[in-house]
This record gives structure tokens, sequence and C-alpha cells, in this order.
């Protein structure tokens, strides 16, 4: 059996790899240079466009996974059901279950590997590709312009973040009462930070109450208690598709201490986790396919790949988490709940196949 083994997952490892690499080649070419290099302004040089095509490509990679290893998996069982060779297989005792296992083990070892790919590489890469069409520094000790909302109430506007040498410039903290209404405002020219306070330079205080503004406070100097990490500030502007897992873990940790809501968060970071496993189900699905309709040819296994995959995306991506975002579905039901759906028929299909 491992001789059936070894020679079944080489042919479809060799078929993935190959499909895989037509795919993102196929996406490099014309859907970001044909679709993302045309809205680059004119300032925008050439060297710039083929960064951020190069950066948004791992992103891109992930999209055709799926549809990569359902091809592979069409191609190698239609490929042996039309050479006879799965009836000699039955013929000698091997069943359905024996001759799919070798794909859909080495299918999920694959799908661990896109894990760490999605998170380490692409969520990355595609930051760095925001920042180069924002016209923006790789560096992310720098910002500008950044909004905020922090704990107890408040709300931040900085002009310039520097990280790297611990200073703002232009602070304004807009503190609220529990009913929504403003409560006092604080701005400070310059701004530094100690572990537990806000050292202000140069600003002013202004109160308020249900009737309006009742005092008004210039200061040289002043401290404040503070609540937040200059380093959440920086990334505050940051994609949640650009995020890392472990990012998304800290904000939600964060926004539930501030009391704010986490929903896309939650849903962005179950996403990362489960849709690296969308081929896994696809080949549940596209191996019970390939055997009953393997002889069909090659156009019948592309159409029925694409059908299959863009339903996924349609089911995944755009119904079940657009309504986790909506707070209408738990964010793990939103972003697993497809995968379990395909899983199931998968299996389904998988046991209606003629023995």
């Amino acid at each position: 059996m491992r001789i059936l083994d070894r020679y079944i997952l080489t042919e479809y490892l060799r078929a993935f790899i190959s499909t895989l690499a037509f795919f993102i080649a196929l996406v490099i070419i014309v859907r970001l240079l044909d679709k993302d290099i045309k809205r680059f302004d004119e300032n925008s040089s050439y060297i710039t466009a083929i960064q951020i095509v190069l950066y948004q490509a791992p992103r891109r990679i992930m999209e055709v996974v799926p549809l990569a290893s359902f091809l592979a998996t069409f191609f190698v069982l239609g490929r042996k059901v039309q050479s006879g060779e799965i009836a000699a297989m039955q013929t000698a005792g091997i069943s359905i279950y024996r001759i799919v296992a070798p794909l859909l083990v080495s299918t999920f070892l694959v799908c661990l590997i896109f894990v760490v790919f999605y998170n380490q590489v692409a969520s990355p890469a595609y930051h760095r590709a925001n920042q180069l069409q924002r016209g923006e520094k790789i560096s992310w000790r720098r910002s500008r312009n950044v909004v905020f909302k922090g704990k107890h109430n408040r709300l931040f506007y900085i002009r310039d973040l520097d990280l790297e040498h611990a200073t703002i410039d232009r602070m304004t903290i807009y503190e609220f009462q529990p009913n929504g209404r403003i409560s006092q405002i604080i701005f400070a020219h310059t701004a530094k930070w100690s572990p537990n306070a806000w050292h202000l330079t140069k600003g002013f205080i202004r109160r308020f109450d249900g009737d309006g503004e009742i005092a008004f406070e210039p200061f040289v100097a002043k401290q404040i208690e503070r609540a937040e990490e200059p380093e959440r500030f920086a990334g505050s502007d940051k994609d949640l598709r650009a995020m890392k897992i472990g990012e998304l873990r800290r904000q939600i940790q964060y926004k539930r201490s501030a009391g704010q809501a986490t929903r896309r968060e939650q849903v962005r970071l179950h996403h990362k986790l489960a849709y690296p496993f969308a081929a896994f189900v696809v080949v549940l699905i596209g191996a019970p396919i390939s055997l009953r309709f393997g002889r069909a040819g090659f156009f019948a296994g592309l159409l029925i790949a694409f059908f299959l995959v863009f339903m996924y995306w349609g089911l995944s991506l755009a119904t079940l988490e657009g309504l986790g975002e909506n707070g209408k579905l738990p964010p793990a039901v939103a972003c697993w709940g497809a995968n379990v759906l395909y899983a199931i028929l998968g299996i389904f299909l998988i046991y209606k196949t003629p023995k």
C-alpha cells in the first residue's frame, strides 16, 4: 500500500504545484497588472508599481489555492478513471476511501502550511502594499493623522506620532460622559509618555457640562493618566486584513477592556484560521465528483471547479462573513460554516460513491 500511496501522492502534488503555479501567474498578470496598476496616480514610479504587485501577490495566492487543489484532484483521479486504474484497484480489493486517503491527508497538511503562510507572509505583505499605495514609508514607527478610541471614554486625535523618539506632535484628547456627551477636551502641542502617564506640553483643557463650556485652563506642562500603549496608536489605522493572528487577538482583548465592539476583528481572526482549509473541503467534494465524472474530461472538471469554488467564496466571504460582521451570526459560525457545510456534503458524496 505504501507504493500505491506514494504513486497517488506524487501525481497529486505534481499536478497541484503545476496548477497553482499557473493560477499564480494568471492572477499576477491579469488581475494585478491589469486592475491594480491602472489605479496608480501619475506620481507613482514603475518600481513602486511592481513592488505593490509583488506585495499583493501572496494574498492573491490564497484565493486560488482551493481552485488549484480541486483541479489537481480532478486531473489525477479523472485520468485514473479513464485509464481503468481505479477499476483495477477496486478489483484488487482497495476501497474508494483508501484511494482518496493520500489526497485528503496531503491536502490537510498543505492547508496547515498555508495557515502559517497566510499569517506570516500574506498579511504583512498586504500591509506593505497598502502603505506603498498611500505613499507611506514601510516603517510602522511613524504615523500621521491617527484617530483612536481609548479606554475611559477617550477619543484621541494625533497629527504626528514618532515611536522611535517617543514623541507626539499635536495631540487632542476628547473625553466623554457615559451618556455620550463631551466632558472635556485636552490639547497639547507636544506629548511624551512614561509607563503610566502622558506628559503634555503647551496646551489647554476645555471643560463642558450639559449647557456648554464651563472652563478653559491653559498649561505649560501637565501630566495625566495613560491607559493606552502608544504602539497601539500606530496600528490603529491598519487594515484588519493586514493584521496577523496575534495582532487581532491583542486588538480584541484591548477593545473588550475599552468597552468597544469586536465583531469585525473576531470575524477576521476566524477567517485567517478557517479560509486556508477551504482547499481541504473542496478536495473532499472534488474526489467523489472526479470518480463519478472523470470520463467527462478536462473542461468539465474546470467548469465544476470554478462553480464549486465560487459557490464557496459566495457562501463564505460574501454571505456568512457579512452576517457575522453585522452581528447576525457568531463569528466562528460565520467563518467556519462554509467549511462545515462543504465537509458534510463531501463526506456524503464519498459515502454514496459506488464501491
